[in-house]
């Protein structure tokens, strides 16, 4: 054989992206955030069903909506879940956001959606339970970590750049002095995070009567 004709090695195949969440394809923050409640309703069906239970939307609102339906440490620069009125994005948090990330906001703002999902969970399965502010708020960042790992899981989400995004809001969200005494430091929170992010499983966020099963 003549030198410089040995066969060539095939070429290495070349890694295929993951593919982002399908609703970050969306430039507004109502069709993102609709789209986005979708995704978080197909894993949380799921989960639900498998024990035997049903799950149910909860209400969103992009925007100012109603005013009398905060929770206690709700407020209009952030992001808030309510029992009777479900999920509030209201227009000077979405501003924050877009502010503070710019094209990115969206990818930090999954994080805070599947965070106030986790909260309708606890509604759903606990409802009106009387628990310390910062046990609720440590379930629902573990209850986000789950979700995202099944979307993960299902082909649709990067974890990493998840956990990216989430530990940037978390530090965001440090600098008020109220946010880090009912939610806990972006350590604390984080930590909430990974359980569920790493384990996929909504048992490994129990924390004292707030159960799964």
């Amino acid at each position: 054989m003549l030198a410089g004709c040995a066969p060539k090695p095939p070429p290495a195949a070349i890694p295929v992206p993951k593919p982002l969440l399908p609703c970050l394809s969306q430039a507004d923050d109502l069709p993102f955030a609709t789209c986005l409640l979708t995704e978080l309703d197909q894993v949380w069906t799921r989960e639900l069903r498998d024990t035997g239970r049903t799950y149910t939307s909860p209400r969103l609102t992009v925007g100012d909506g109603a005013r009398g339906d905060r929770t206690r440490d709700g407020s209009p620069d952030r992001a808030f879940y309510n029992p009777r009125s479900g999920i509030h994005l209201p227009t000077r948090y979405l501003m924050a956001m877009h502010t503070a990330y710019g094209p990115r906001a969206h990818l930090n703002l999954t994080f805070t959606m599947s965070h106030e999902t986790g909260h309708h969970i606890q509604s759903l399965l606990h409802p009106g339970i009387d628990v310390r502010v910062n046990d609720r708020e440590a379930q629902a960042d573990c209850y986000a970590g789950v979700w995202a790992h099944q979307e993960a899981a299902d082909g649709k989400l990067d974890t990493e750049q998840f956990r990216v995004a989430a530990a940037a809001e978390l530090n965001r969200l440090s600098t008020y002095p109220d946010e880090m005494a009912t939610h806990g430091d972006p350590a604390q929170r984080l930590a909430s995070l990974d359980k569920g992010l790493k384990s996929g499983d909504p048992t490994t966020c129990d924390v004292g009567p707030l159960t799964w099963h």
